[in-house]
């Protein structure tokens, strides 16, 4: 093998797994393609905004209103922590336990 296939093969292996990872990424940016899918968030530091606290649960203050990505979700109930992922679309998790939803 030459060192010209030697660098040619790896960039060959290489170059469809990038493309998929890029695929994957631009479609993790959508808000259409999010609000089509359950979102968990596990930082809370990942929300762009968060208004109107209406309680506090485990510590943590549960806000009314949270702003994700430019998408306004409500705050609607709580769940275990381990039925983070069965949320369904239109939903969004932030730990400990609280589910949210497009308003």
């Amino acid at each position: 093998m030459t060192p010209l296939e030697a660098v040619l093969v790896p960039l060959a292996l290489a170059l469809p797994l990038w493309w998929l990872m890029q695929l994957e990424l631009d479609r993790l940016a959508n808000p259409d393609y999010l609000r089509r899918h359950g979102i968990v968030i596990v930082a809370e530091s990942a929300l762009e905004s968060r208004r109107d606290p209406v309680g506090r649960y485990m510590g943590r203050t549960v806000w009314g209103t949270v702003i994700f990505k430019g998408m306004v979700y409500r705050f609607d109930h709580v769940i275990r922590p381990t039925q983070r992922e069965a949320i369904g679309p239109g939903q969004l998790y932030v730990e400990p336990g609280l589910v949210y939803v497009t308003g």
